[in-house]
């Protein structure tokens, strides 16, 4: 089981100001199929989910035969990339830096039952963006920027380095021009993306056809097909077909 700890960023206070008015508290209602909480148990794991709808970091367990959801706030939380050491969390305008404090993590309540608490350490300024999927390759982060239409990586020099686009991308610019969402990374720590689109066109990508190939591969998806999401699978990529084709939200192999 994991913790997630966060601090929101504050002015300093003084005695002049005014104490912050406390949130005001909202339902939260979920549902799972009934054989969820048997699958985190057998795997071990807690499960991270950003919903950029509500502004929420969802960290979800398996709690004596239930299900323990931790809520988290960020600005519309989306991308998100982690392993035992690190989180990155991409969110409106920023990506969220926090490190795994193992030597914390024991002394959470209740005792021993947490094996991992992230602490957030630092955030960079990427302005909107847009960011979807992010994936560490070795110790750098690569994020699909969806607003410039290519993946990037980030420096203490700029808001981003624009790392690859689309060929058929022609110029660099906030238009979302195709719809670039998905990320992978292979065996071979090269990254694979998913697109909506395979022409520059601003608006109505959603309508254009979906081609992938290494950084984007050939996926034989049919013409007017849109795919999301882009996985590798014992070796093999795959992409998530969600117009014309195979049922949409099928998995599609992508050879």
């Amino acid at each position: 089981m994991s913790a997630l700890t966060t601090a929101p960023c504050s002015a300093p206070s003084s005695d002049r100001q005014a104490a912050p008015a406390a949130p005001t508290a909202v339902e939260f209602h979920y549902a799972q199929t009934d054989s969820f909480v048997a699958l985190l148990q057998q795997l071990g794991v807690s499960l991270l989910v950003t919903t950029y709808q509500a502004n929420k970091l969802l960290v979800v367990r398996a709690v004596a035969g239930g299900l323990s959801t931790l809520v988290r706030h960020f600005d519309k939380p989306m991308g998100l990339a982690v392993d035992s050491r690190r989180l990155a969390l991409g969110t409106l305008n920023q990506v969220w830096f926090l490190r795994n404090a193992p030597d914390i993590a024991p002394r959470i309540e209740p005792a021993g039952a947490h094996d991992a608490c992230y602490l957030p350490r630092s955030c960079h300024v990427t302005g909107d963006i847009a960011v979807h999927e992010m994936a560490w390759v070795g110790e750098e982060l690569w994020i699909v920027n969806t607003r410039f239409s290519c993946l990037c990586t980030l420096g203490p020099d700029y808001s981003f380095f624009p790392r690859w686009r689309p060929p058929f991308i022609t110029a660099l610019a906030a238009e979302d021009r195709c719809h670039l969402n998905g990320l992978a990374v292979g065996q071979d720590s090269n990254p694979a993306t998913a697109q909506g689109g395979s022409e520059s066109y601003i608006s109505r990508w959603s309508q254009r056809s979906a081609t992938l190939s290494r950084v984007i591969w050939s996926s034989g998806l049919p013409r007017r097909s849109r795919s999301s999401s882009t996985c590798w699978i014992s070796g093999a990529r795959y992409g998530r077909s969600l117009a014309i084709g195979p049922p949409p939200g099928c998995v599609v192999p992508c050879r």
